[in-house]
């Protein structure tokens, strides 16, 4: 392949965090694991983490520029996105560049979410920061006082134009050009019927659940994810071949 070319044989792997995480904090895991074997690529989007953007008022818009931007620079890889900030924008990543994208993999992600329920899920971080002076203390920590302006611009701009900056329908999914690969745990009744249902969307989409496994499945059961996700690149490379 033209990245393994590229970079001496190590494919090149981008992590894409959900809200209020970073490439580090939710995929460590697979960091550890993979540093030997891939070019492993932890994307800190803008007002999180390392990242030296700042939250902009479209942030879909610039989060999106900021990760293509990214991608184009190192060169073309596959894509893991997290949650409904990373699983959205790498999505939009792949759908406009999929010469820079050979698959995608989205978990802790559905399609079809509802615009009420994003926005309810965007506004519990604010209420447990709130009530848990321990969580404001960490989200400080990793992306110092500028959180909340991030979170703000995030619920701003969902609000604003959700359809086409967050929703990603099951349609869309099955036009995407790459293999798309969604997995989920158990544990969160819509994201594990959308897995259950990945096979038949269409196109080169597949699922798979993985059980006891919540939100953050690369969290929850780490080798089960690392051990999926590798299954489904080797698999995605023979059908390519």
């Amino acid at each position: 392949m033209a990245e393994e070319t590229a970079t001496g044989g190590k494919p090149t792997v981008y992590l894409v965090h959900g809200l209020l995480g970073t490439g580090y904090a939710h995929f460590s895991r697979q960091i550890g694991a993979w540093r030997d074997r891939y070019r492993v690529i932890p994307v800190d989007l803008p007002g999180h983490g390392r990242c030296p953007r700042d939250a902009e008022e479209d942030y879909f818009d610039g989060a999106l520029r900021h990760l293509v931007t990214l991608v184009h620079g190192f060169g073309r890889g596959r894509l893991v996105g997290a949650s409904y900030l990373g699983g959205p924008l790498a999505f939009r990543c792949a759908a406009t560049r999929p010469d820079l994208v050979s698959s995608l993999v989205l978990t802790g992600f559905a399609p079809d979410a509802g615009r009420e329920a994003f926005l309810s899920l965007i506004a519990g971080f604010d209420r447990l920061a709130a009530e848990q002076p321990a969580l404001a203390a960490e989200y400080e920590r990793l992306h110092t006082g500028r959180w909340k302006q991030t979170l703000a611009a995030v619920t701003g701009h969902c609000g604003r134009d959700f359809e086409r900056t967050v929703l990603v329908r099951s349609e869309d999914l099955a036009s995407l050009r790459v293999p798309v690969f969604i997995l989920n745990g158990s544990l969160k009744s819509a994201e594990k019927s959308a897995a259950e249902r990945a096979d038949g969307l269409g196109g080169r989409v597949r699922g798979r659940v993985v059980e006891g496994a919540g939100h953050l499945v690369c969290h929850d059961r780490p080798e089960e994810f690392n051990e999926a996700v590798e299954a489904f690149w080797q698999t995605s490379e023979r059908d390519n071949a």
